[in-house]
């Protein structure tokens, strides 16, 4: 099964919210990164560019995450149905915790150097940490989905020799 006719099985509304949701945080990310380059450039950042990418990021990230989280009929084990899922879902999955090690890391050490520059940096991995999960769990979820509806229309072999 591929990502294409996952995606298919996706309701309109789900579609749609994610979509959204994923465009959102890539406002948000890049009014993050203006942010940063003017702190960067003259030691101070433009509010409406910090709340802006607040927002966005977090607004969009959580429109992709709640819709990605109720697509499965079922509570989705991500990790106990690992092999199971599909690799898209899979690398969705590390990518989204990637993100936040990165992100982590990176507000970290760049707390260091000036205490406020976590807070310029935070909105710039929060959004696409909450994106990507909700991708993944929807793509995870769809696909348990699909495996359960196979399982009960599928003959009933239960005589074995």
């Amino acid at each position: 099964m591929t990502l294409g006719s996952l995606w298919q099985l996706l309701a309109r509304g789900t579609k749609g919210w994610m979509a959204g949701g994923t465009l959102s945080v890539l406002i948000g990310v890049a009014a993050g990164l203006l942010a940063v380059y003017g702190f960067l450039a003259d030691g101070k950042s433009e509010l409406w560019l910090l709340l802006a990418s607040l927002v966005f990021s977090l607004g969009g990230g959580y429109a992709v995450l709640f819709p990605g989280i109720s697509v499965s009929r079922s509570r989705l084990q991500v990790f106990r149905g690992w092999r199971g899922h599909p690799p898209a879902g899979r690398f969705l999955w590390i990518l989204s915790t990637a993100t936040a090690i990165i992100g982590i890391v990176t507000c970290i050490l760049a707390g260091r150097t000036s205490p406020s520059m976590p807070g310029l940096l935070v909105w710039l991995f929060m959004g696409p940490y909450l994106a990507f999960v909700g991708w993944a769990s929807a793509v995870m979820g769809v696909a348990a989905n699909v495996r359960a509806m196979e399982r009960e229309t599928a003959p009933d072999n239960a005589i074995s020799g």
